[in-house]
């Protein structure tokens, strides 16, 4: 199991908020619904301390938020780690009767990064910006982003190589290039996460609750109509396939029946493609 390294960064916003805030603590390789309290222990002991002041209900409010936007970061950029690992870990080896499988599985792996990028560019990183600035991480997007194109554009090669695999005239399978470039992107993605979610778990507490509350409208939308345009057993079953059981009893915050009929249905309809997915080991990090 991976380790998690401590980071320090500059707190852009520190003569604004003179007072410390306590931190959100959560331990991203061991999520579950013994670790993780939905309802934010240390929020929960402020709102009693503060009951006198008949404010408790304000940062029970904020709790509850931070958390659940928080595991938001957490799961997403798992689902980020994992899938681009298998990505480069399957590009040089995969069989040809696999590749169009495979391609499926990449292009979906690249394109959650890519809307993720888009969410925070356009959401998260403005909405919390008053309160936790991401500049830092804003500006390693860029080298991000061109790792991520450079990715998309050996995806095409791959397609044109299994459309036409069968013709002399078919594009070598670009493995060795997919695997080189994927890996030097997850490369700078492991540090790049862990800056973002560093940041919003020493500072996350400034935000009041109606910024999380606004958030969290706006996001729902973006993913919602995000899944539907890519199909919605298809998008969810594959943010499933890369989180552990444990993970999964906390996040997403749906009943275990639905749950479980979008597993269901994914390994039916897509199995072949989510089998790409990390093994049991490789869920734990």
């Amino acid at each position: 199991m991976a380790t998690q390294t401590e980071h320090t960064y500059t707190d852009r916003n520190a003569e604004k908020f003179p007072d410390p805030v306590e931190p959100l603590d959560i331990d991203k390789y061991n999520i579950s619904p013994a670790t993780v309290n939905m309802k934010d222990p240390v929020g929960e002991s402020m709102s009693q301390s503060l009951m006198a002041q008949s404010i408790a209900c304000k940062f029970s409010h904020v709790s509850l938020q931070l958390v659940a936007s928080t595991m938001g970061l957490f799961m997403i950029h798992g689902l980020l780690r994992r899938s681009l690992r298998c990505v480069a870990r399957h590009a040089r080896t995969v069989e040809p009767a696999r590749r169009a499988a495979f391609v499926a599985y990449a292009k979906m792996s690249l394109d959650i990064l890519h809307s993720h990028h888009g969410h925070e560019e356009d959401l998260w990183f403005p909405i919390m910006k008053p309160y936790v600035d991401f500049e830092e991480s804003s500006h390693e997007h860029e080298e991000i982003e061109r790792l991520m194109l450079s990715g998309y554009d050996l995806l095409k090669t791959a397609q044109a190589h299994v459309d036409a695999r069968k013709s002399a005239t078919a594009p070598a399978w670009p493995g060795e290039e997919i695997s080189t470039t994927v890996g030097r992107l997850v490369e700078l993605l492991i540090p790049h996460l862990q800056k973002e979610e560093t940041l919003a778990c020493l500072y996350g507490r400034r935000a009041p609750a109606s910024v999380y509350h606004e958030f969290e409208k706006q996001i729902e939308k973006a993913v919602n109509a995000e899944m539907k345009e890519a199909g919605m057993v298809w998008s969810g079953s594959f943010q499933l396939r890369h989180w552990s059981k444990n993970e999964k009893a906390v996040w997403p915050p749906m009943p275990a029946l639905v749950r479980g009929g979008f597993e269901f249905l994914g390994w039916l309809f897509y199995g072949k493609t989510l089998a790409f997915g990390p093994t049991a080991e490789e869920l734990k990090n």
